[in-house]
């Protein structure tokens, strides 16, 4: 099986995003995949997605890439200002078309993938979008836990909740840490949440992606100059809490 890397909800943080794919490179991953939400929240959705158009072989639509294109009722107010904001950096003019390969490309994104014998969505298998599987749902959840896993005959890597960590097949979640970077599946249904890039909020505030190598999981993370985007965020004119929550991890 080939050897790959999965990074998701990268949300136009460029900084990170660099990051990655340096510590990628020092890894010798060739293979790249995306699990969406390239956008949303940060300040540089413009050259992120032009990262990813180059890097990675297949990405996925997120909650926030789809909301670039409809309505943002179900978003919070912080969320729906910054896919306001990415909507004017990234929509096409009449004139060039210097960001329609950009708009194009988000726009057309696939909703999930099957590839190395696993499933991958941004979501969940319910709902590959939006339907969020969080780590407390094993304790208030269980009837959603198993109607997720009853759709399942393999392991799912998913991203969204930024929260790292693998839901077993007993529903539990155990969480990534230092401590708990590597596990072996072995091909029973189980969901993995390879973390974020762009916003962790495990309050760890280094970037966040995993390496497999056949059935191996290894979780990594990486720091990178946060404060760099942080100035980003406020020049920009977005909400200072999104810039805050960079240092917190949260």
């Amino acid at each position: 099986m080939t050897t790959f890397a999965l990074i998701s909800d990268l949300h136009a943080n460029l900084e990170a995003l660099t990051a990655v794919f340096a510590r990628i490179d020092q890894l010798g991953v060739q293979r790249v995949h995306c699990l969406g939400d390239v956008v949303g929240y940060g300040a540089d959705p413009e050259p992120c997605v032009r990262l990813v158009m180059q890097r990675c072989v297949w990405t996925l639509m997120g909650n926030h890439d789809y909301g670039l294109f409809h309505d943002l009722r179900d978003f919070n107010p912080l969320a729906a200002e910054a896919l306001f904001f990415t909507r004017r950096k990234l929509r096409p003019r009449w004139f060039g078309s210097r960001k329609r390969a950009l708009w194009n490309y988000l726009q057309t994104l696939p909703h999930r993938r099957e590839d190395y014998g696993f499933l991958f969505v941004h979501g969940s298998p319910r709902d590959p979008i939006m339907e969020y599987v969080l780590k407390s749902d094993p304790f208030f959840e269980r009837d959603k836990m198993r109607s997720i896993f009853a759709l399942l005959d393999r392991p799912c890597f998913v991203g969204h909740t930024h929260w790292p960590g693998v839901h077993g097949p007993d529903y539990s979640f155990r969480q990534a840490t230092d401590d708990f970077r590597s596990f072996r599946l072995d091909g029973a249904p189980a969901i993995v949440n390879v973390g974020s890039v762009g916003q962790p909020r495990d309050c760890d505030p280094r970037a966040c992606f995993v390496v497999v190598d056949d059935m191996t999981v290894e979780f990594h993370r990486v720091s990178y100059d946060f404060r760099a985007t942080q100035r980003k965020i406020l020049a920009a004119g977005l909400h200072p809490r999104l810039a805050e929550r960079l240092a917190l991890g949260r």
